[in-house]
């Protein structure tokens, strides 16, 4: 299961909140008196009533000797239940069936249980279709299991170690066509009732079960011997194609990588409307969101791979080898996540996959920041989902890089082969990988899960760099600055550090194991780069202290493209006119990529002087879209500037070739301030694009404009019939305006009434804008609105937990961000007074050679003891 918009979706709450919340309970693996062995459905879909007609036949055997069978199965209308094939005894307490068997089973012994049921599913199983506001939705109906979802449609042992076969047969209206696991045995057509027949024949959870019916149209494929089949909304062949093309390869890869080939019998995927998630991988037949479908125009700037290939990668890491219990579900997830880092290195290069690999350190980072610091591996909860956040996913896919870069390539894929070939179709916790890295490489890996799994927290590294002339030597002081008081451990890691000295690199691997060490490298000669983890792999962060010199050398020549992009913002922090030259020469250099040039960009629009500004407005029709979308946002620092606001005006009227430059141009439009600002914002939320993205741009962009008139134009695109993403935009643009409109009573109002929206999406931006309205006036509606997706209670009571705690509101941080900005005028106007007297100034006389060159009197060691410092790898006491 992968959230497609994955860096704008999650709340952001303050730091140092405890991840378990009030009411929360432990959660273990459900017991297992009986076995599953296979599953049989069969469902009548009724679209007029939203409703199923079913039963369900579990053929199923006795581990123990039992006499009663309980089935997870909630709000389903049970008529009878046969045992096999005899009527028995049974309880409905609207979330269990229990089911008295006729005799004891005796362990070993199998029995026949078939449950006859009605349901209207509020969760599990959704039915779409055409409506007076949305009058071309087309009408589907589709299954969404993950985590315990599949009680909701169908009778179940709902654990993700109850590995069954199975067979769907559902029957719905002519015209349509169903998709399910396996492979279709029969399609028959009957009083205008078309029955499609699956069968599975290999074991899978019931979370992995799946029914999609709609009008599709297909299209297939192989990858060698694996059929593979694309079902989308009719007219749409072209963009699905823009993001399913490269499967064949993607399945090439991953088979070389795991060393298992394709496991099933088959691949499909359905693009669904309103999915509420990006994708869920299905065994053998993956759903997807249809909003990830796009055009030629949206492809410049835009790829669905990441979801393409995290899915795909889930056929092997969640389905194949499945999570015994949800708390180690990083073992699907975190593996899916890195197999998308992993496709975008073999297809598109180191360079994008570190660039990928960075957005979700970031997203890891900022979860920690802004929510809360959890073990990987946590039980107390209120429901599985609540774990399904930036922990499962990123960090998990974080740990297994990290893994990677200590043990090497050659080593990391053995085990991992290993793991995969030893734990396939079966269940697994983090011991399991753990055990099978060590039987396969020979490295006891227990520290390491202990550290990186098993405890919160990471490494938050210091690194101070100074060259010592007289010495020969250079010194790197590295501290470990995370706190240790809640259970975040010092870290044993491997850092790092390339030294270039008159043109050649030379690689030292620090061995960092306490809160403090010196480390001296040979270094006679004074360095012109001293790169400190080069290509940013650490999980952690790194804050290096070191001469701006080093930077600028490393900005223009490093030969990572993360090192320079690391140079770009450590410039941005600088910001004096060499800073603002090399960016902008960088910037430029259309041989660069694309990455850190717009790390460029944005670090000269932090420095906001004259010369970075007409760095950027040179820059302004950079041939890549992501750098000039870069650029446009950097120009919207400079509030109330005159031309920038004239050729912002100019590129939002005549548009861009990027559907995403327009938004980022709306967006800064509004930063700036423009007399103009809602009558050109209100007419670009008009233009139709890709996800509306130039729409949500004009509603940021009205936000950021602080106008009071704007808050009707965003209250009006929240109203049902809108795009959903844009009514997401508009409702947050609501919260940010409400205080300077005076409008604060007439927002809580409206979120309120959101909190109730059938758009999942909708109703998920109520709490990202009840946090930056800041009013406690919506603690009520938060609290007593029924809401039946885990997600949305779970940013229901964060949310109201932080509004209790009192967190920054809205126009406080506008305040703030106020200040900021005349902080930043005054100091730019002193910097470039500094900077005219260091220019007027004459250079001072060079050293001599002969102490600029002078012997490093044997101290040649890696790690030495400098007088009145502690020796390297010693903590300071």
């Amino acid at each position: 299961m992968r959230c497609c918009h994955r860096h704008s979706s999650e709340p952001a709450l303050p730091q140092s909140r405890a991840f378990s919340l009030p009411g929360a309970t432990e959660h273990y693996a459900a017991e297992r008196p009986l076995r599953a062995e296979h599953v049989r459905i069969q469902l009548e879909l009724d679209f007029e009533q939203g409703r199923v007609t079913g039963v369900c036949t579990t053929r199923v055997s006795a581990v123990r000797l039992s006499s009663t069978l309980t089935f997870d199965a909630v709000d389903l209308d049970v008529s009878r239940v046969l045992v096999d094939e005899r009527p028995v005894r049974f309880t409905n307490s609207g979330s269990h069936v229990r089911v008295e068997l006729p005799a004891p089973l005796p362990p070993g012994q199998a029995a026949q249980v078939a449950i006859h049921y009605t349901a209207r599913p509020r969760r599990g199983l959704y039915f779409w279709g055409p409506e007076a506001a949305y009058p071309d939705r087309p009408r589907q109906a589709w299954t969404q299991n993950q985590d315990t979802d599949a009680r909701h449609w169908f009778p179940c042992l709902d654990t993700p170690a109850q590995k069954a076969t199975s067979e769907l047969i559902a029957t719905f209206p002519d015209g349509l066509t169903a998709l399910s696991n396996g492979v279709l045995v029969s399609d028959t057509v009957q009083d205008q009732r078309r029955t499609q027949h699956y069968r599975m024949e290999q074991p899978h959870a019931p979370y992995l079960v799946t029914l999609a019916v709609g009008d599709f149209e297909e299209l297939t494929d192989t990858a060698g011997t694996v059929p593979l089949r694309y079902l989308f909304p009719r007219g749409r062949r072209e963009d699905a194609l823009r993001c399913v093309r490269r499967t064949p390869e993607m399945v090439r890869v991953f088979q070389e990588a795991t060393g298992e080939p394709y496991p099933w019998s088959g691949y499909a995927q359905v693009f669904l409307t309103e999915f509420i998630f990006g994708g869920m991988e299905n065994t053998t037949a993956t759903s997807l969101t249809d909003s990830v479908l796009h055009d030629a125009r949206a492809h410049a700037d835009y790829n669905a791979e990441p979801l393409i290939s995290h899915e795909l990668a889930h056929q092997w890491f969640g389905d194949l080898l499945t999570c015994r219990d949800w708390p180690h579900g990083w073992l699907n997830e975190g593996f899916a996540t890195w197999f998308e880092v992993l496709w975008k290195e073999r297809a598109d290069g180191q360079d994008e996959a570190d660039h990928h690999r960075q957005a979700d350190l970031e997203a890891y980072l900022g979860e920690v920041k802004e929510r809360y610091a959890r073990p990987i591996v946590s039980r107390r909860f209120h429901a599985p989902l609540d774990v399904f956040d930036r922990h499962l996913y990123e960090k998990g896919g974080l740990v297994l890089h990290e893994l990677r870069r200590r043990l090497g390539d050659e080593l990391f894929f053995r085990g991992l082969r290993h793991y995969v070939s030893r734990h396939r179709h079966g269940s697994v916790e983090t011991v399991d990988l753990s055990r099978a890295f060590e039987q396969a490489t020979g490295h006891n890996l227990d520290a390491f899960f202990d550290q990186y799994v098993f405890a919160p927290g990471h490494p938050e590294l210091k690194v101070e760099v100074r060259h010592e002339a007289e010495e020969g030597r250079l010194r790197l002081k590295v501290r470990q600055t995370q706190r240790t008081d809640a259970g975040t451990p010092l870290f044993r890691l491997p850092l790092d550090v390339v030294v270039t000295v008159e043109g050649r690199d030379t690689r030292h691997r620090l061995d960092v194991t306490d809160a403090e060490h010196f480390f001296h490298l040979p270094c006679p000669t004074a360095p012109s780069q001293v790169r400190v983890d080069p290509r940013r792999d650490v999980l952690g962060t790194l804050d290096v202290d070191k001469a701006v010199g080093l930077w600028l050398e490393e900005l223009r020549a490093a030969p990572e493209s993360r090192a320079r992009t690391e140079a770009a913002h450590a410039l941005g922090r600088d910001g004096g006119h060499r800073a603002v030259e090399t960016l902008g020469t960088a910037l430029a250099d259309a041989r660069l990529f694309w990455g850190t040039r717009a790390a460029c960009a944005k670090a000269l629009g932090r420095i906001r002087t004259p010369e970075a500004r007409a760095r950027l407005l040179a820059s302004l029709r950079a041939e890549h879209p992501r750098v000039r979308r870069a650029v446009v946002a950097a120009l919207g620092e400079f509030r109330r500037d005159a031309e920038v606001i004239a050729l912002l005006r100019s590129l939002l009227q005549s548009g861009d070739t990027s559907y995403f430059v327009e938004a980022e141009a709306a967006r800064s439009y509004g930063k700036l301030r423009a007399a103009d600002a809602l009558t050109v914002l209100e007419t670009t939320s008009t233009r139709p694009s890709f996800q509306d993205a130039i729409a949500v741009g004009a509603m940021d962009g009205l936000a950021e404009s602080q106008d009071p008139a704007a808050f009707p134009l965003v209250e009006a695109r929240t109203a049902y019939g809108q795009p959903a993403f844009l009514r997401r935009a508009a409702t947050q643009a609501v919260a940010r305006l409400a205080e300077v409109a005076g409008r604060q009573r007439e927002a809580v109002d409206l979120l309120a009434e959101l909190l109730r929206d059938p758009m999942f999406r909708v109703q998920m931006g109520v709490f990202e804008a009840a946090r930056t309205l800041g009013d406690r006036r919506i603690i009520p509606a938060l609290e007593g609105t029924p809401l039946s997706d885990a997600r949305a209670r779970r940013a229901a009571r964060e949310t109201v937990r932080a509004l209790r705690e009192g967190e920054p509101q809205a126009r406080e941080l506008a305040s703030l961000r106020e200040e900021v900005d005349l902080l930043k005028e005054a100091t730019r106007a002193m910097r470039e007074k500094l900077e005219g007297l260091c220019l007027a100034k004459p250079p001072p006389p060079p050293a001599s050679k002969a102490r600029a060159t002078r012997p490093a009197r044997g101290k040649q060691a890696a790690a030495r003891k400098k007088p009145g410092k502690p020796p390297a790898g010693k903590r300071r006491r």
